[in-house]
């Protein structure tokens, strides 16, 4: 965690001020940096500090990402502002519940309040005015949280706030994170300023957030971005997280299509059996097209789609992508450099394709199992007054199938007397690998569902 000593501005009125004529050093501009890990929802707490609303001047910047609490904040910069005294204070609270903010990129400092009928990349769920809290850690005189400090402050207090603001419309899977904004440093040592924003943005390329147009309770959620979008990789836990980057930087994920289950499903939340079959469906064929004219095997990647919960499904949210990565054993994900349609390399190196299928093995007719003919029991016997079931040979494993018609033969002689439509579908569901002419991988993955 690096500490940098915030610059005060020069107030020529100010005898403290240095004299004239020393000029300040210039500091870099701020940074946004990506997400560190995605959490069991993937959802990130993204703190921003600002050096006070429709005011110029950043103060301090303290970005930091992720629910759990071994991942801690780090000053990026400090920044001479003007002196505008008890203006940060007041312009900060005017800020309400329901405000949107809207600024120019990598411009924060320049943050407006504007219509959330316009593009705008913050909506406010609650100020927090901190002086209200027991204890002397905000009184007059103590001194600025720390960045660790100022992470735990927004697990407490944000994502609380988030949900009380937005009730049944909270998703907890949703595209937008959960956010804080705080004025700094310097208005926490001058003006006394401890109120704090929380709420919600979207973050975008760069390090910058998403503008976009709406309240989030009125709009879809759903998590989802166009095709040819990759999700980049945190490098030190080789976890995708949720933020659009380049195809030629490292990245975990390339998004291949979009499955809008309003289509098929246009009341209820169907079950889980339901929508996988119809989102496996559905992202195999965009797949194929988006990969046309390569095969998603030649790729050696993996389809992967999420399905949708009862608290994302009650909050609006229809919609789920489709895309293509590829696990580790060790429960991370392979870094992925450029498109899967281009020079695509895997870890460093480019994917070595397995060899083709034979045409004739891709038809094959079903097998027919033959039932051994049981022998009649002698007169008399105790078999022939109480005649047993006869069942069919044990099923190899499914591992064990050459072709899908072949477990379809299996499960029709089973003693269950279900109809072999539905015992297979009710394997599938089940969790056997799916093959389509590429590797099967286990179907439950952390970030959403791998089909094979």
């Amino acid at each position: 965690m690096l500490d940098a000593p915030e610059q005060d501005p020069v107030d020529p009125g100010d005898p403290a001020s240095p004299p004239h004529g020393e000029a300040e050093q210039p500091l870099p501009g701020p940074r946004w940096p990506r997400a560190l890990r995605a959490s069991a929802t993937r959802r990130a707490l993204l703190l921003t500090a600002l050096g006070g609303l429709l005011i110029a001047g950043l103060v301090t910047a303290i970005p930091a990402v992720g629910r759990a609490p071994e991942r801690l904040a780090g000053y990026i910069a400090s920044y001479p502002v003007p002196s505008t005294g008890a203006k940060i204070n007041a312009s900060f609270n005017r800020v309400a519940s329901g405000d949107c903010l809207m600024w120019p990129d990598g411009t924060p400092e320049s943050a407006a309040i504007v219509s959330c009928a316009d593009e705008h990349r913050f909506e406010v769920a609650e100020s927090i005015d901190m002086r209200t809290f027991p204890g002397m850690e905000y009184g007059q005189n103590a001194a600025p949280p720390s960045p660790a400090r100022i992470q735990q402050i927004s697990e407490e207090q944000c994502e609380a706030a988030v949900r009380r603001y937005l009730g049944t419309k909270f998703d907890p899977n949703s595209k937008f994170t959960i956010s804080m904004l705080w004025p700094g440093d310097r208005a926490w040592r001058q003006a006394g300023e401890r109120r704090m924003l929380c709420g919600l943005q979207s973050p975008g390329p760069n390090n910058q957030q998403l503008a976009f147009k709406g309240k989030v309770a009125d709009i879809d959620q759903s998590k989802v971005w166009p095709a040819g979008t990759c999700l980049g990789i945190d490098a030190t836990t080789n976890q995708p997280i949720d933020v659009p980057v380049d195809c030629a930087a490292p990245h975990a994920m390339e998004v291949s299509g979009t499955v809008n289950l309003a289509e098929r499903f246009p009341d209820a939340l169907p079950s889980e059996p339901e929508q996988d079959g119809f989102i496996k469906d559905a992202c195999t064929r965009m797949t194929d097209a988006y990969l046309a004219p390569l095969k998603l095997r030649t790729t050696t990647l993996t389809l992967i789609y999420p399905t949708l919960t009862l608290p994302s499904w009650s909050a609006g949210s229809r919609v789920v992508a489709c895309s293509i990565g590829a696990t580790l054993g060790n429960g991370g994900w392979a870094t992925l450099v450029n498109s899967a349609k281009g020079a695509l390399l895997i870890n460093g190196q480019p994917p070595v394709p397995p060899p083709d299928i034979p045409e004739e093995r891709l038809n094959l007719p079903p097998i027919p199992l033959q039932l051994p003919t049981p022998r009649p029991a002698p007169p008399g016997s105790a078999a022939a007054k109480y005649p047993t079931r006869h069942s069919a040979p044990p099923c190899p494993t499914a591992s064990g199938y050459a072709h899908p018609a072949t477990r379809i033969a299996c499960a029709s002689v089973g003693s269950t007397g279900r109809d072999p439509a539905t015992a297979t579908r009710r394997r599938s569901a089940a969790g056997d690998p799916i093959t389509r002419g590429h590797t099967a991988w286990p179907r439950r993955a952390r970030t959403g569902r791998l089909a094979g």
